[in-house]
């Protein structure tokens, strides 16, 4: 079976059903838009990600309002969304570490803010494999997902390094997302 194939297949409004066993997925624009300075087709996923439960990773992590801080999917569209959405980083936790900086969420209407407009706008695939770290590595330096920022040949993954970096720093307290 040919992931990318099943993904596309399986491709659906993210209301649908998810499966519970482990495997890749992928997150697609449902019609092409402009994000910040990035323009997303909606041909290609912009974001794919392996799970050991698709469905639990889905709707309990990505689409979760409380998740960013879990979620690099959502820590990056948040970043790209901050002024639209207008989205305050703030840190996961409570504690000083730097993880809780980096892996920055938002204020909770700002959360809920971002998880509708990922109802409104994305799309999911899915696809079981037996091996999904393999499938994931193949498919992240076959596709190079603009959202991805490891794993891949991403051109604009330092574009959305550095724009995470300045939510990372608001959520320190530090001179604000622009």
């Amino acid at each position: 079976m040919d992931a990318l194939s099943e993904i596309r297949r399986t491709r659906s409004p993210i209301d649908a059903s998810a499966i519970a066993s482990g495997g890749v997925y992928a997150w697609f624009v449902r019609e092409p838009l402009r994000l910040a300075d990035f323009e997303l087709n909606s041909e290609d996923p912009v974001y794919v990600g392996r799970s050991s439960n698709l469905a639990a990773r889905e709707y309990a992590n990505h689409l979760s309002s409380t998740s960013t801080g879990w979620s690099t999917l959502r820590r990056s569209l948040g970043a790209l969304l901050k002024d639209e959405l207008h989205l305050t980083a703030v840190p996961r936790g409570n504690g000083k570490t730097s993880s809780n900086f980096t892996n920055y969420r938002f204020e909770a209407q700002g959360e809920q803010r971002l998880t509708g407009w990922m109802l409104e706008h994305l799309e999911v695939g899915v696809c079981p494999v037996d091996d999904p770290e393999r499938v994931e590595a193949e498919l992240l330096a076959q596709l190079s997902p603009v959202l991805n920022l490891k794993g891949s040949r991403n051109p604009l993954a330092s574009k959305i390094r550095a724009l995470r970096k300045t939510c990372a720093d608001e959520a320190r307290g530090g001179a604000g997302c622009a």
